[in-house]
């Protein structure tokens, strides 16, 4: 367990340059950045660094961090606590973060939707500088006279933050079996936009909360995909057993060749939590499991939080786990760093 405390330290540094790789820095912490939200409202819940490009110069125009507040009153006719996402500018000043406008201000929801506690801002991530930006409210709901359906949502915006379009992946999904088809996806749970322009989507609910995940071209240009690709959800085929929340986590990367694998944390999955790998392959709307990943502890939850980077600069994109549940006598919780060696880990 020792290796597991030898991590790269991740933290969010708040600066308009970019940085290459070093063998160490130091943390400024006398002079925070602090912002406030309203009052109840979870501000603070996700958080991304976001850069915008100027498209001319491509030079960092301004550099923001994007916050969400789930919690929080959109102001939309008709809705209560829908949640928020939040614009700050990087600076000292404590309160002069701004709602970024997702969704319809004048008037409210469409018939058949409820928006109410729907947790907007559960997710927030930028692909990168000058890239997309995504939202998702993973407890948006589809209803009628005698159903209600968590289906969960997400949006796309622009580098500039401007809407683009909404993300719906178990819609007009077979439901008529409820939380053991797509009734209660809670699509949007996790989230991100990988390089490739992708949007990947975590669902934990699909199949009684097996879970999943899934992904389409966010660029949605004539020539790109469009083809919704998920991983598989059925008993005989899924990699993991009900209840095992597949799609908690989510991330991506090149990790086994030179094409993207996806990778979904099921913290419940194995008793311990497991990250399943996931590819495409040609022709077929459903995932390959290329690998699976598992943890050493009962009920640690391995696999609930990760992200992909290139820890050590070698120019393979590396894999961090997050066990929080992990248990020791002296210590709590738990993070594994996986170094990519020619497509192979190492703890």
């Amino acid at each position: 367990m020792s290796s597991i405390y030898s991590i790269c330290l991740l933290t969010l540094v708040l600066n308009l340059n970019l940085y290459q790789l070093t063998n160490a820095f130091n943390l400024e912490t006398r002079l925070p950045v602090i912002k406030y939200g309203p009052k109840n409202s979870y501000f603070g819940y996700s958080v991304a660094e976001h850069l915008i490009v100027d498209e001319n110069t491509r030079h960092i125009s301004e550099a923001v961090m994007l916050v969400g507040a789930p919690r929080a009153q959109s102001g939309q006719p008709q809705t209560n606590h829908s949640g928020v996402v939040f614009k700050c500018p990087l600076n000292t000043i404590r309160s002069d973060c701004t709602q970024i406008r997702i969704e319809e201000d004048n008037k409210p929801p469409d018939e058949g939707i409820s928006k109410d506690d729907q947790w907007l801002g559960v997710t927030v991530k930028s692909q990168g500088p000058g890239g997309y930006v995504m939202a998702c409210a993973h407890r948006y709901i589809l209803k009628g006279s005698d159903f209600q359906w968590g289906q969960g949502i997400c949006y796309s915006l622009s580098q500039y933050l401007d809407f683009r379009r909404a993300w719906e992946p178990c819609y007009n999904r077979p439901v008529s079996k409820a939380h053991e088809q797509f009734g209660y996806c809670q699509a949007g749970t996790s989230g991100e936009i990988t390089e490739d322009y992708d949007i990947v989507i975590g669902a934990p609910g699909p199949y009684t909360w097996r879970g999943t995940v899934f992904s389409n071209s966010v660029r949605y240009r004539i020539r790109d995909d469009k083809t919704w690709y998920l991983g598989p959800v059925l008993e005989n085929e899924s990699p993991v057993d009900k209840y095992s929340y597949l799609g908690m986590s989510v991330t991506s990367g090149k990790f086994f060749d030179g094409s993207t694998s996806y990778a979904g944390g099921a913290p419940r999955a194995n008793g311990t939590g497991q990250v399943v790998f996931f590819s495409k392959h040609k022709g077929e709307s459903t995932f390959d499991v290329s690998h699976i990943l598992s943890g050493e502890q009962f009920a640690s939850s391995y696999g609930y939080s990760m992200t992909s980077l290139d820890c050590n600069g070698d120019g393979r994109i590396d894999l961090v786990v997050g066990a929080p549940f992990y248990y020791s006598r002296s210590e709590g919780g738990a993070v594994y760093l996986y170094i990519n060696s020619n497509g192979k880990f190492t703890k």
